[in-house]
């Protein structure tokens, strides 16, 4: 295939027809990573209703960088002599977007005001959810409170050993009253931690 009726296929894909079919193909398999080839080829395929076209697509999807690319070029079609009829629809569009202006200014004004209203409705909302909140302070008092009542023999134990007698001991008080039938036990474990602090 010459340069120039390569040129001539991607300026004007609507001449691609049965004799320009096996051009493209033994470009393809000469030169397998050609992207403008594939492209070509996969569009003389479809506008010849071949057969081959799905398994081509597969091949050449995977060989051309941008897909959405190929998508359009396949979709489009010839655009020859349609100049006066694009005019016309041209300025029937046009027209068509003028007269839709006034009735966007309208909606726009209507979105004003229920826009107004979304934010006066969202601030009463917000001010009753504050309400119901309750303040962080009694949340925070209510955790050390937690924390300061969950002593197990474990965390007594560990006190004991890091030095903290102090916390042992009145964790070791906690868990008598917790559990009266080991008290013995808490009472000498007390004792011990004493005679430790002297």
């Amino acid at each position: 295939m010459l340069f120039s009726d390569f040129h001539n296929y991607l300026q004007h894909p609507e001449t691609l027809d049965e004799n320009s079919l096996p051009l493209l193909k033994s470009l393809v398999q000469q030169y397998p990573a050609f992207q403008a080839a594939w492209m070509l080829l996969l569009k003389n395929l479809k506008t010849l209703n071949d057969p081959e076209f799905d398994n081509y697509l597969k091949l050449g999807a995977i060989r051309v960088a941008d897909r959405r690319r190929l998508y359009y070029f396949l979709m489009e079609e010839g655009q020859s002599g349609d100049t006066a009829q694009s005019a016309d629809e041209l300025d029937l569009l046009s027209k068509e977007y003028l007269a839709t202006g006034a009735y966007q200014l309208n909606r726009h004004e209507e979105q004003e005001e229920s826009l107004a209203d979304l934010v006066k409705s969202f601030r009463k909302k917000q001010v009753e959810k504050e309400a119901l909140v309750p303040e962080a302070s009694e949340d925070a008092n209510s955790a050390k409170k937690a924390e300061s009542e969950f002593v197990t023999e474990t965390l007594a134990k560990i006190y004991a050993r890091q030095g903290l007698y102090k916390q042992a001991i009145l964790a070791y008080e906690k868990l008598s009253l917790k559990y009266p039938e080991k008290n013995t036990y808490f009472a000498g474990q007390i004792e011990e931690i004493k005679r430790l602090m002297n």
